[in-house]
């Protein structure tokens, strides 16, 4: 065979194995479909250990998942619905769903889990990794309707999903973003995406952060879109840590993941809180580490991020690893408590006679 007889019969394999892809995703079900979910408890945090106290946060509970169809992993963002329920997105352009399974306050299983592609405008499922790269979700509930806004990386866009009847069958809005958000990478981009308190100083906006695309200063870029205090800002970068998702506490604080990755020393997490009030255009922001762990600890890829009210006046914070869906790697949830803040100190009350 020619030099150019063999490059046309390999344009043209290639070309086959393009539409065969395409066909592939593109013949998915629409609509939500069951998956049997196999699921072993993580009982220690710390390899070895039975300390449940990690920095700042107090272990409750993890699991390992795997998912017993082809398309199931790679999940990248999750956030709970308003009956409690787990949604994530994953970056090979699908939705899952389960409903937690918890004891004594800590979490032992998911049930019920189900899988669906994520539509395009045009109603049917993403058929590139380019248009179906979901890495972080958020789920708000307004004028009564449940909405998920989910960030795409190499498109550097973030789609509006209304759920009708759910969001399996939700054809996204593009959310229109400020012109100064803009200049992204593309395999560094959104990443982490958070809905700031209605009732806060941001007033309902939404905070853009970039998992490895830097401004002059070499720290990850951020925006807080719309809202009562719109604009730029910076987090610093250290350690060689890349930021995966990040969550608004209820007094609108900022939790940032951090992931990190070498071959010498395997993979790293942690989550960083930055004060509400240093979250000003232009700032660059820092924040206090939380808590920080390494291969000595049951973690993963850790990608994805949610917040929720506990039980007792704290704040339920789990975590979620990308397994790429590789044979290597694992999915896992994880979940944590971070306790009340303290009341401030009463200011001491001045002795009889002074002035």
């Amino acid at each position: 065979m020619t030099i150019a007889g063999a490059r046309r019969r390999l344009l043209g394999l290639v070309a086959f194995a393009g539409l065969l892809l395409s066909a592939d995703v593109l013949g998915s079900e629409i609509g939500f479909t069951p998956v049997e979910l196999r699921v072993a408890p993580i009982e220690r945090f710390a390899l070895g250990s039975d300390d449940t106290t990690f920095g700042a946060l107090q272990f409750r509970g993890g699991i390992e998942v795997d998912g017993r169809n082809a398309d199931f992993g790679a999940l990248s963002g999750l956030d709970f619905m308003p009956d409690g329920t787990l949604v994530a997105v994953a970056d090979n352009g699908f939705w899952f769903s389960a409903r937690p399974v918890e004891s004594d306050g800590r979490l032992t299983g998911l049930v019920d889990g189900r899988i669906a592609p994520i539509l395009n405008k045009a109603g049917r499922p993403v058929n590139t990794k380019r248009q179906g790269d979901a890495e972080g979700l958020r789920i708000a509930t307004r004028d009564g309707r449940i909405e998920a806004f989910v960030s795409f990386e190499q498109r550097n866009d973030v789609r509006r999903f209304v759920a009708s009847p759910d969001l399996a069958r939700a054809r996204p809005e593009s959310v229109r973003l400020p012109k100064w958000v803009s200049g992204i990478d593309l395999n560094g981009g959104l990443e982490a995406i958070a809905i700031a308190p209605d009732d806060g100083p941001f007033a309902g906006a939404l905070a853009l952060v970039t998992e490895h695309s830097l401004d002059k200063d070499h720290n990850h870029r951020g925006w807080i879109v719309n809202g009562a205090r719109p604009g730029a800002f910076s987090v610093t970068r250290s350690d060689e840590y890349d930021i995966t998702d990040a969550a608004f506490l209820p007094n609108s604080d900022l939790l940032i993941l951090e992931r990190r990755f070498s071959f010498s020393t395997g993979v790293g997490m942690r989550i960083r809180r930055i004060a509400a009030a240093d979250l000003q255009p232009g700032a660059t922001v820092d924040g206090r580490i939380l808590m920080e762990a390494d291969m000595r600890f049951q973690i993963d890829n850790m990608e994805g991020m949610a917040v929720r009210p506990g039980p007792n006046g704290d704040t339920l914070i789990t975590l979620l690893s990308d397994d790429n869906q590789s044979m290597i790697q694992r999915t896992i949830f994880l979940q944590f408590a971070l306790p009340p803040d303290p009341p401030p100190a009463p200011r001491p009350r001045p002795e009889l006679g002074s002035k």
